[in-house]
């Protein structure tokens, strides 16, 4: 539900804003232009007030954005299948009603994955039946409603196959993130080994030519004057140039290793503290302020589990990356790495006090290509959190988050304490 209303939101304030705006042109029309044998103003009235408030969205309170989804699917209910159903039903099933409730059909395929068209379409046409029934109404139009169920079979029989497009979208995605991932690997490696040649080619020849320097302004020699700062300079930017390339480097790693598929895992015993220290030291900090911000608790606990150091190691780098995002974006906040364990498992935790994730984001972060877009410009991929998933899930562990917005974050990477000895998890 969540997700679904997630992939509709950008399209609900127009959608909903013209479906509001029509309710009420359509009533005249069929009341005055083109008059029905059944129009009723107080439905096409409700329809709108019930439509509006999703195409103001924006403006809703922060309290009241997690009900969002459900409103969403509220009102579609009463503003499709339910509106249309009603109506062709009071207008005994002509051909303009029965073309009108199928386009309301197909509009709710368009809108939602298959189980949810089937209960929103389910529910709606139930309630229009029982409203037909037990209101005031003319005798069911059973002969035209046979000729229509044909037709409407053929639609729903058919037209469910249209969510399969979402499915082969995901699938595209993913081609195009693999195929993009080694485009990106085979253009810049070869560049960036060459920045990083070039740049420890530098660091061992610059100190003899600075000592040569030196000994031509001592034997009074008309070379240029370097000043401290410029000296200090050029040194530092030997050491600017190896974190950058880096840097690089492992955020191609991270992009390759969470668009590709995993395959076969080779599991291995692993030492939680020392892995997670190890990802700690060697997470490229764009600063120093970012890596002061990072602290690894001590405390004494250690255990073993069985998984893969690269992918455990991805994994917190991602909730690294996430964390050191949204504190520097706060501008506040510090991130605290700690383990723990128990006779019901172990666990590592990545905790932020940094600005929390929307209530209405939290069910969904771990959603394969959903990317919470604030503070972000839309330039997300989505990945991240969902390859972590995938990762912990095949090492036998579980990932959870729990959130309170406005004052912290908290990631718990779980592990069973006993995982099965297996030498391998297939894909």
């Amino acid at each position: 539900m969540f997700t679904r209303a997630r992939y509709s939101q950008p399209m609900m304030p127009v959608m909903c804003l013209l479906g509001g705006l029509f309710m009420p042109l359509y009533w005249y029309l069929w009341t005055y232009a083109l008059p029905q044998p059944y129009s009723n103003l107080a439905l096409h009235v409700a329809g709108c007030v019930v439509l509006l408030p999703l195409a103001l969205q924006r403006w809703w309170p922060r309290p009241c954005k997690p009900w969002l989804p459900l409103y969403w699917y509220a009102a579609t209910t009463f503003a499709l299948p339910f509106f249309f159903g009603y109506l062709m039903l009071r207008n005994g099933a002509t051909i303009a009603w029965m073309g009108a409730h199928l386009f309301s059909i197909f509009i709710t395929m368009m809108l939602f994955d298959l189980a949810s068209f089937a209960l929103i379409c389910s529910l709606g046409s139930g309630l229009a039946a029982l409203a037909f029934q037990f209101g005031p109404h003319e005798a069911w139009p059973w002969q035209a409603l046979l000729q229509y169920a044909p037709v409407l079979a053929l639609a729903l029989v058919l037209g469910p196959l249209a969510s399969l497009s979402q499915k082969f979208a995901d699938q595209a995605k993913v081609k195009a993130l693999i195929g993009a991932s080694n485009n990106i690997a085979h253009e810049l490696r070869t560049p960036l080994g060459s920045v990083q040649l070039a740049g420890r080619a530098i660091g061992r020849y610059l100190p003899n030519l600075l000592e040569s320097h030196r000994l031509a302004e001592r034997s009074g020699l008309p070379v240029a004057a370097l000043r401290g700062p410029h000296l200090q300079a050029l040194q530092r930017g030997i050491t600017v140039i190896e974190h950058e390339v880096s840097h690089a480097h492992t955020v191609i790693d991270m992009l390759l290793m969470a668009a590709k598929p995993m395959g076969t895992l080779q599991l291995e015993p692993l030492h939680a503290r020392a892995c997670v220290a190890q990802a700690l030291a060697r997470y490229p900090y764009a600063s120093r302020a970012e890596r002061e911000r990072v602290q690894l608790l001590c405390d004494p606990v250690d255990f073993v589990v069985r998984g893969s150091e690269t992918l455990l190691t991805h994994v917190l780098f991602n909730l690294l990356r996430n964390a050191l995002f949204h504190t520097g974006r706060a501008g506040k906040g510090i991130i605290q790495v700690s383990l723990h364990s128990d006779a019901g498992g172990h666990c590592i935790r990545v905790h932020d006090t940094g600005p929390g994730i929307p209530p209405d984001v939290l069910p969904r972060i771990f959603n394969r290509f959903y990317s919470h877009s604030e503070g972000r410009d839309g330039t997300g991929l989505g990945i991240g959190l969902a390859f972590s998933q995938s990762a912990i899930e095949r090492m036998g562990g579980r990932i959870s988050c729990r959130s309170q917005w406005g004052q912290y974050t908290e990631f718990q990477v779980s592990f069973p304490p006993h995982v099965p000895s297996g030498q391998g998890l297939s894909a």
